[in-house]
């Protein structure tokens, strides 16, 4: 007998070793294989395939909403802390991130997601930019 259903153990075990909710969105769209169909083979052999699709279709859009609910200083750090684990760059993460969402999203949320993923990638790009400036400027 199982204690926990897919979605509580994917999101316990497997989403809460993946830092920021930005890695945790792009983690789980490399898990999409374009169709909308998601592989995680151990999730699929402890709970089933259908029961693993359901726990991370749920979570991945779970994800996006809390992500859209944001506020963009607040998804501007979580940019640092996504990158912290795999060593991606911020404009490597933003940029996957526009690849893989949710499939069947309605226009509005995906109009949504990419001016946030927009919004974002000027923030990154201007924060760089003015600490290059500053860097320069010391020597």
């Amino acid at each position: 007998m199982r204690l926990k259903s897919a979605l509580e153990d994917f999101e316990e075990n497997t989403l809460s070793a993946v830092p920021g909710l930005l890695g945790r969105l792009s983690y789980v769209g490399r898990l999409q294989d374009g169709t909308g169909t998601y592989d995680h083979w151990g999730l699929a052999k402890v709970y089933g395939d259908d029961a693993a699709q359901y726990a991370i279709r749920a979570s991945h859009r779970i994800l996006l909403s809390e992500i859209l609910k944001k506020p963009l200083a607040v998804l501007l750090k979580d940019v640092l802390t996504s990158c912290s684990n795999e060593h991606p760059t911020e404009g490597e993460l933003l940029a996957s991130l526009t690849l893989s969402p949710p499939k069947h999203l309605s226009p509005a949320s995906l109009a949504h997601l990419r001016s946030v993923l927009c919004a974002l990638s000027a923030l990154v790009e201007s924060r760089n930019a003015a600490n290059l400036r500053g860097a320069s400027q010391l020597r």
